[in-house]
């Protein structure tokens, strides 16, 4: 049996807004995906378990997918090895290192101290987070994932991501790196909320719990731990009990 090549999709590039050849995106890094039976476990409002299809549609141009590549998930990635079962990069980085402050039970270190492109950690976030905004995306059960409404933030986020803006001003986003065997075992899509007046959401990606926060009135301690700051900040701590809370509510996930 000859296999035909697929039609190639025309059509306009979610980000950049020009008529390209369009390529499959994935929600979610391909390489969170587990490569056999028994690897990476996922969760979903509707599912949990292990190995899903992977979430894709044709979004992107070659030259925007190769974009949010260089600026965010190789590095992003690089220091998470969400293959590997026995080495995790970030924290075996953090571990060593000398912290340079302390909040509630998580220990604050300076990306640059640490040698971790913290920017890059951010822009990777809010690509994840736009990605899932601008499209309604089949969840692995068949059930679909709405847009979000993001409003004014949606384009500060495009304009930022396709490099025609700066950082989006009113805009914290905050790394969790775990200590946790248990959260490293986990990636979730990433899920919207509203705290403290402002809008959020929030994913977990093999032992990183990425956070952010986009509101006129976000309160200036935010921006002082947000790795997208001048500050860098990066947190480390026990995620356990924060990522079994996160995975009840999004899968009903077992007490």
């Amino acid at each position: 049996m000859v296999r035909t090549k697929p039609e190639p999709v025309i059509g306009q590039c979610k980000l950049c807004l020009q008529q390209k050849h369009l390529h499959e995106s994935h929600l979610m890094p391909k390489a969170l995906y587990a490569p056999g039976k028994k690897g990476i476990q996922y969760s979903t409002r509707t599912q949990s378990g292990q190995d899903p299809k992977q979430m894709k549609a044709h979004l992107l141009c070659f030259d925007c997918e190769q974009r949010f590549d260089r600026f965010g998930e190789s590095e992003v990635l690089r220091w998470l090895a969400p293959k590997a079962t026995k080495q995790f990069p970030l924290h075996d980085r953090l571990r060593v290192a000398l912290p340079c402050g302390e909040i509630q039970q998580f220990s604050v270190y300076k990306g640059a101290d640490v040698g971790v492109d913290t920017e890059k950690f951010s822009y990777f976030t809010l690509s994840v987070a736009w990605r899932r905004s601008i499209h309604e995306w089949m969840n692995v059960d068949g059930t679909p994932l709405p847009q979000w409404p993001l409003g004014e933030f949606g384009e500060q986020m495009r304009t930022f991501l396709v490099g025609e803006s700066g950082f989006p001003p009113d805009t914290a986003i905050m790394i969790i790196v775990c200590s946790d065997d248990f959260t490293r075992q986990f990636w979730t899509g990433p899920s919207t909320d509203t705290i403290y007046n402002c809008l959020g959401f929030e994913f977990i990606a093999r032992g990183v719990y990425f956070r952010g926060l986009m509101g006129h009135h976000l309160h200036p301690n935010f921006h002082r731990v947000s790795c997208a700051s001048p500050y860098g900040r990066i947190l480390h701590g026990h995620c356990r009990s924060m990522t079994e809370e996160k995975l009840r509510i999004l899968a009903d996930f077992p007490s």
